[in-house]
């Protein structure tokens, strides 16, 4: 076998591999939002009262919710986000044997790059005001009314889901195609980990994936020129904060 062969194999094998570990800590982190949910209803829900779990919709009694409706599911995110990070952890472990956070991007911000704070907020800013005209599109709602309910809301959508996503997206896949590309072709990675991020927000509608797609774009860029997950991070949790707030409040 030639040189050439054996290096061609070995790329094609680090994409398979990165192909199924992606999938894998997806997969898990969405059949553990549906059990963790399930879960709850079975454990501390009336037991005369049917619960039926249809798709994105959770039929209780008689009654149809949404399921981003309902505190189990946000309770679940919660739950279930810090486990698929802890797999995001190992497979880092695993597959490149290096500090999991620093690999992720978790490292502090230079200098250099604080004016990226700058270029963030007047794209956040710009998000915003697409955000008014694409919401307007939505038939996803968030009908959350007890403080309780709000809160298990803000910190399921606002803080656990953007930091899972963060680190799966453009932590751990944007770094890995990166490595295996060996820095180059860049654009490529920037939309591979924006379609694969839209296509995640299944439950949206065309323009919103067009709208998230965009962002995915816009958070793998803050990732390559900073160097640190700590700009997507936070801008997605501020975005997501804002529009939470907007349809809760």
């Amino acid at each position: 076998m030639s040189l050439i062969t054996e290096i061609k194999e070995s790329i094609i094998t680090k994409w398979i591999v990165l192909y199924y570990t992606f999938f894998f800590i997806l997969g898990s982190y969405l059949l553990l939002q549906l059990l963790f949910t399930t879960l709850q209803f079975l454990l501390f829900n009336d037991p005369e009262q049917t619960v039926t779990i249809q798709g994105f919709y959770v039929v209780i009694g008689e009654a149809q919710y949404q399921i981003w409706d309902i505190a189990q599911f946000h309770i679940a995110i919660v739950l279930s986000s810090c486990i698929a990070l802890g797999l995001i952890i190992i497979t880092v472990k695993l597959l490149v044997k290096t500090n999991p956070l620093h690999y992720l991007g978790f490292r502090s911000i230079s200098n250099e790059h604080h004016i990226w704070f700058l270029y963030s907020f007047l794209v956040l800013v710009a998000g915003v005001v697409l955000h008014e005209f694409v919401i307007s599109t939505s038939d996803v709602l968030i009908t959350a009314e007890k403080p309780i309910e709000k809160f298990l809301v803000v910190l399921g959508l606002g803080v656990f889901g953007p930091i899972f996503e963060e680190c799966l997206y453009r932590g751990f896949l944007l770094k890995r195609m990166d490595d295996i590309l060996k820095q180059r072709q860049r654009w490529i990675t920037i939309t591979a980990t924006a379609f694969l991020f839209s296509v995640f927000h299944f439950q949206y509608n065309p323009v919103e994936l067009l709208y998230v797609f965009s962002i995915g774009m816009f958070l793998a860029l803050m990732r390559f020129k900073t160097g640190s997950l700590w700009f997507p991070i936070v801008f997605h949790i501020v975005g997501n904060l804002y529009a939470i707030l907007t349809i809760i409040l």
